[in-house]
This record gives structure tokens, sequence and C-alpha cells, in this order.
């Protein structure tokens, strides 16, 4: 299964999740969809630690828009990433309307990166 196949499934199931209360796994799914997905338009990626693919995403925006995108950009990676942590990590429990936010970020950051990365 490619990057981009599973990116796609694994946001169709936070879309899920959030329907069956499952705010936590929605909030960490979404957050892998986002992360496949740049994986997927940046292959030659040779780490794996977020902040330095957040640092190639911002290199690749730029590059192809311009520095404010690619700041919007890394910024909305690393808040997700961040998110996610809290979700996995944390004693945090999500609310329907945060966990809801942050699947409708991920669901934005995708469509933008798609459509930076089309031409």
């Amino acid at each position: 299964m490619s990057k981009l196949v599973k990116a796609e499934v694994l946001i169709k199931e936070a879309m899920e999740d959030l329907n069956h209360g499952c705010y936590n796994k929605a909030v960490s799914a979404s957050y892998f969809a986002i992360r496949l997905l740049t994986e997927h338009f940046i292959p030659n990626l040779t780490t794996t630690k977020d902040d330095k693919i957040a640092n190639a995403l911002f290199r690749e925006v730029e590059r192809r828009v311009n520095r404010r995108k690619a700041e919007e950009m890394r910024y909305t990676y690393l808040f997700l990433f961040s998110e996610r942590k809290r979700a996995d990590h944390r004693a945090d429990l999500f609310e329907k309307e945060e966990a809801k936010t942050i699947v409708e970020k991920a669901v934005s950051f995708m469509e933008e990166l798609k459509e930076i990365f089309k031409s």
C-alpha cells in the first residue's frame, strides 16, 4: 500500500473515530495521515524525526510557493505532531470539539499539500 493511500485511509478513520467518540484515536490518526502524505511528497527524507520532517516540508513549500506558506505549513505540521503526542503519551483526554478542530486542520493541511505538490 502506498503512503498516499494509507494517508487517505487514516484520515477517513480519524473522521469515523470522531463519530464513535474515539477522540484521542482521531487526533493520533490525523497526525499520521499528514505525516504519511508529507513522506509521500518528499520521498528522499533521510530522517524519521518530526522536527526534521517539518523542516524538509518547509524547504519544499518555500521553493514551490513562498516563505510565508512554508512557515504556516511547518507550524501546522508541528502543532498536529504536538497534539498527537498529547493524545498518545499524556494523561490528557480530548473532548469532541477539540478533536474535531484538529481533524479539520489535518484535512485542510492535506488538501493544501496536495495542491502545492500537484504541479
